[in-house]
């Protein structure tokens, strides 16, 4: 075995195991910036969802509570509550008198 031998050798050996350094670190940077990406892209996602769910709830308690408001600004006596809307108590200022024919 000559020293030039030994000196190739030696060379193609550097070579390989930079070339295979330079594999190993693209291939964890292409995974990282792989996981980062699904990362950022499922956030968005919840985020996204979220405002959607929050928009929808919103909206509908708005509306729920415009209907109770009203109901409860119309509403005036116990007697009118339990008789579905029917009935007021003499005393309540919504009783509407009604003459004998």
């Amino acid at each position: 075995m000559t020293l030039d031998h030994t000196l190739s050798t030696l060379t193609a050996a550097v070579l390989l195991g930079a070339l295979l350094a330079v594999v190993i670190l693209a291939a964890t940077a292409y995974n990282t910036v792989c996981h980062a990406l699904d990362t950022h892209t499922d956030r968005r996602a919840r985020r996204a969802a979220r405002t959607r769910h929050t928009r929808t709830r919103t909206a509908f308690d708005t509306e729920v509570e415009d209907t109770v408001t009203t109901a409860l600004n119309n509403a005036c006596c116990e007697t009118w509550w339990t008789s579905c809307g029917f009935h007021h108590d003499p005393t309540c200022p919504h009783h509407t008198h009604r003459s004998a024919p």
